[in-house]
């Protein structure tokens, strides 16, 4: 069990038979173990599909928005790895809860959980730290004030950035990768010019959907699927498609788990981090599996940091890997399929 799950269990006393919304739960056994109302909201798919079954589904919620629950006597935030990704659902959480009712934050020490103080005392005047075990942390904060209706419009960030002297609009949310700009890893793979295969086109760890974008309009003889794993990056994706009069589906994925047929390209800019560690083994599994989602003679493109060492990993499960293009940070790779 995940340790911010232990911490939480230590608790039990506060939890138990509480109407409670848990957001950005691990994929563990909590809700079997600590008897309570449970209403989950995860905006990561791998959590949601390991969790399936634990709860009926209309209790767990995959979605860039929070679910609306009455009569809550609490609410958890897991405290995810981007600050910002915390206040985004603390802004969805605290609506839900009547004045002098509990919110709790739960985190890795290593993962912001020092923040918690600050982030919690907008809501209420005395934070208060519950407990302290396994490099983790519990905090509490009753609701003291009114808190403002959540706005997704608020939230939203809107940018523009040019290719090929066209403007192209782009729509992020917070925690979404490269939040409201453009990363170097991205930029560099967008450098390299030349032509897609025509067909069929798996954008993997979409984020807002940069890549896509720009290379539909590049390649008029592809059409583009988009997968991620984060519901705001989906969300993002959809609507920077729409902005931009580009066509494609965009759906959610763990890995290639949602992945169905054959491609003439994959691109990616793969994650290399699963929260505040760095971790391949995302990339790993995905160059093991991508074949079969290749057709003969099929393109990998991707970008990638130039210490990891893919190159290896490609050839084995792919073949040739060739550097197309490379800064002092990333590197752009190719590889095409057998056949």
């Amino acid at each position: 069990m995940d340790n911010t799950s232990q911490i939480l269990e230590r608790s039990a006393e506060l939890f138990s038979g509480q109407r409670l919304l848990l957001v950005n739960p691990p994929a563990d056994g909590l809700t079997r173990s600590l008897a309570a109302d449970w209403t989950l909201w995860s905006w990561d798919y791998a959590s949601s599909r390991g969790l399936a079954g634990a709860l009926p589904e209309d209790r767990l919620v995959f979605s860039h928005l929070c679910p609306q629950v009455d009569d809550l006597d609490g609410a958890i935030l897991v405290m995810p790895k981007a600050i910002e990704r915390a206040e985004y659902a603390l802004a969805q959480m605290l609506p839900l809860l009547a004045q002098g009712k509990p919110v709790y934050l739960v985190g890795e020490k290593k993962g912001g959980i020092t923040r918690a103080e600050k982030l919690l005392g907008r809501y209420g005047a005395h934070p208060e730290k519950l407990d302290s075990a396994r490099h983790c942390q519990l905090w509490r904060v009753l609701v003291d004030q009114p808190v403002a209706p959540f706005l997704l419009e608020d939230w939203l960030q809107q940018y523009e950035l040019s290719f090929d002297g066209q403007p192209l609009q782009l729509v992020s949310l917070p925690g979404v990768f490269s939040h409201g700009r453009l990363d170097e890893g991205s930029e560099l793979l967008l450098a390299e010019q030349r032509p897609l295969p025509a067909g069929r086109v798996l954008d993997f760890g979409c984020g807002s959907g940069v890549l896509s974008l720009v290379m539909a309009r590049r390649n008029p003889q592809t059409r583009f699927e988009l997968v991620d794993v984060d519901a705001l990056a989906i969300h993002c994706a959809r609507e920077s498609l729409a902005l931009n009069g580009v066509e494609g589906e965009v759906y959610a994925s763990d890995g290639l788990s949602d992945v169905h047929g054959r491609f003439a390209a994959v691109i990616s800019n793969p994650p290399f981090h699963t929260g505040i560690r760095q971790d391949t083994s995302i990339a790993e599994r995905f160059f093991s599996q991508v074949t079969r989602n290749l057709l003969p003679g099929g393109e990998l493109r991707i970008v990638a940091n130039g210490f990891l060492r893919y190159p290896p990993l490609i050839e084995e499960h792919i073949g040739p890997c060739h550097v197309l293009r490379e800064n002092n940070r990333f590197k752009v790779y190719s590889a095409i399929a057998p056949g």
